[in-house]
């Protein structure tokens, strides 16, 4: 029964887990509170922050039952996600914000099952690795398979950003996050998963800075201290192959060859996929681009893309080629796997941006806000397809990313058979290292000077009678009470 008094209202809401009872013990006391009039108490409450639009029309239609999901309080409803609906809720303890899915189980046929499902996802969604969007939690509950991420904080997919920005990445930016993601896959490969879906609406970094234009626009752009973290590990389902079920438009472009007429998950499709996203991050477009689904799914299939580095001819030849040999039709003409990806990009990152080691770290993001692809990739129909530019000559990827391209290209050649040069130093340091090689020159000659003067024995030098007086002598100590005294004689019995 809809609650229609103020009293009803917050017997629902404790009785939802929305509000505690000190927590309406406390607001009660409040001077300014509306106590006869329930619209305006949900206007009071929802502008202090109490409350969400969604929880205040949940306690008055009394649906209280949907403000908590397996111990997780719900406070937003964020909208469809792949096979069900994605929800704003809190962690039961932390009280922070966190990520829900329910997904249908009809959503999971006819190649895989909910069970398979969540098995993978807790054996690969929570890898400890720094570039993934760690899982919190996955289960069945109330007939529906539940899936828990962490909520960004200031991060957005790179396919969203690279709109935004409007230009190609530079190469060493690129190769810094592919290596990221190649870090990602090969430890999931290495344990016999795989990930099925790699692409740049999967892909997310933060945080972010926001830059003006000379028009007066504002766009984001990675912080200097940015991350890139893999997401979705272990939440693609198994799918018939691509040529059985309606394609998704959006992720055709990155699908490997092998699943057109099959269902393959293996690594080296991952690698295909991590190619065909890295050619995307170096051109400004997917390496194959059609008008219609079947037109992109007969040039994924035959069509060979265009040479990396006659789009990007500022990219060393070994790193073009590499991408180039990712996104090779046959799986065993590619890279043979992750680890060898991940050491190839390695070498055109800027130096000292290349970890050791993985290390432990807290949670991360997921995709964004909504935990689910970019709103294009949601609500494009099958008969579309996104379009996008060719980029012959990228104007200045590093200046319109805000990075500083120095690094890169200082630290890798423009030929194959390059050696690394050294860092060149800034005025600052060839002054400071001016100034201490001077002082280091006024050390040594004084120390070259006290030397020669200790040996010429300019220390040493014993006192001359001149130095006395003329009527001192130096042999003999002169003491006047003892030459004055008289000497007295003793006389003895």
């Amino acid at each position: 029964m809809p609650s229609e008094s103020v009293a009803g209202f917050f017997d629902q809401a404790q009785a939802s887990r929305v509000l505690f009872p000190e927590q309406i013990e406390q607001l009660i006391r409040q001077p300014d509170i509306p106590q006869s009039n329930l619209d305006s108490l949900c206007e009071y409450l929802l502008a202090r922050g109490v409350l969400t639009r969604f929880q205040a029309a949940a306690i008055r239609e009394s649906r209280g039952a949907e403000l908590n999901y397996g111990g997780y309080p719900v406070i937003d409803d964020l909208g469809p996600c792949p096979g069900g609906r994605a929800y704003k809720a809190l962690h039961p303890s932390l009280r922070t914000p966190i990520l829900l899915r329910r997904i249908r189980f009809d959503w999971f046929g006819p190649s895989d099952t909910p069970e398979a499902f969540v098995a993978r996802a807790r054996a690969f969604g929570m890898l400890p690795h720094p570039n993934l969007v760690h899982l919190l939690d996955a289960g069945i509950y109330a007939g529906e398979v539940f899936v828990v991420i962490d909520t960004p904080s200031d991060a957005a997919d790179l396919e969203t950003l690279a709109k935004e920005v409007g230009g190609a990445m530079p190469g060493f930016l690129a190769a810094e996050y592919g290596r990221a993601i190649a870090s990602v896959l090969r430890m999931a490969h290495e344990r016999g998963g795989f990930h099925g879906d790699v692409r740049p609406a999967n892909i997310v970094v933060g945080p972010l800075t926001v830059k003006t234009t000379a028009d007066g626009r504002t766009k984001r752009r990675p912080a200097p201290d940015a991350v890139v973290r893999l997401a979705e590990l272990g939440l693609v389902p198994i799918r018939p192959p691509a040529t059985q079920s309606p394609p998704d438009v959006t992720a055709l472009p990155y699908l490997p060859p092998e699943r057109l007429d099959a269902s393959c998950y293996e690594p080296r499709g991952d690698i295909y996929s991590l190619g065909a996203t890295l050619y995307f991050f170096l051109a400004g477009r997917p390496p194959v681009v059609a008008e219609t689904p079947d037109e992109m799914l007969a040039k994924v299939r035959s069509t060979t893309p265009t040479p990396l580095k006659s789009l990007r001819p500022d990219l060393p030849a070994d790193y073009a080629a590499a991408v180039m040999r990712m996104l090779e039709k046959p799986p065993e003409n590619r890279l043979a796997t992750a680890a060898e990806a991940e050491h190839i990009l390695g070498q055109f990152c800027r130096p000292g941006s290349v970890p050791p080691t993985p290390v432990l770290v807290p949670m991360a993001s997921p995709t964004n806000s909504y935990g689910v692809s970019p709103p294009m990739a949601q609500a494009v129909a099958a008969s579309e397809v996104p379009s996008y530019e060719a980029v012959s000559d990228p104007p200045e990827p590093a200046a319109i990313w805000g990075v500083d391209p120095g690094p890169f290209t200082s630290s890798v050649a423009e030929s194959a058979d390059a050696t690394p040069r050294r860092r060149e130093m800034t005025a600052s340091e060839k002054n400071r290292n001016r100034l201490l090689f001077i002082l280091g020159g006024l050390l040594h000659l004084t120390g070259i000077t006290l030397l020669i003067l200790w040996l010429t024995g300019a220390f040493n030098r014993s006192p001359s009678p001149s130095d006395y007086g003329p009527d001192i002598n130096p042999a003999r100590p002169q003491s006047k009470d003892l030459d004055d005294k008289p000497k007295s004689k003793v006389n003895r019995k």
